[in-house]
């Protein structure tokens, strides 16, 4: 018994190369999601859409950086328009951190008198 179920977990176990590289196909490649699953022998499309939305958070997280647009991606005018919205989510998102950042160095030096930023003047040792 324990075997058929050690069989069936494995059978639905994907690399993290093989999700990434679906999410990839999907959101830069401008493949079908239902055309990757076959390809690939996955059980569900909503697995592969799974993955495209654990990558877009990654992407947003900065945790992956955009890849380079293609040239037929570039004469694609909803591509680009699909780039662009990307581009601005990760510069508001960008924006956000460093604002928080800047929050926390001050709460640091004010709050706790823990000095962080080089003060104007100061020479080194």
């Amino acid at each position: 018994m324990e075997d058929h179920i050690q069989e069936l977990l494995n059978r639905y176990q994907y690399s993290e190369e093989v999700k990434e590289s679906a999410a990839f196909r999907v959101l830069f490649g401008g493949e079908e999601a239902k055309q990757i699953m076959q390809e690939l022998g996955i059980h569900s499309v909503k697995t592969i859409h799974h993955w495209v939305a654990d990558y877009q958070r990654k992407i947003e997280q900065g945790l992956i950086s955009l890849p380079p647009m293609s040239e037929k991606q570039k004469q694609n005018l909803e591509a680009l328009k699909q780039r662009n919205k990307q581009l601005e989510k990760a510069l508001e998102e960008a924006n956000l951190m460093i604002l928080a950042l800047h929050t926390m160095i001050e709460v640091a030096e004010k709050d706790l008198k823990i000095p962080i930023r080089k003060k104007p003047g100061t020479k080194r040792s």
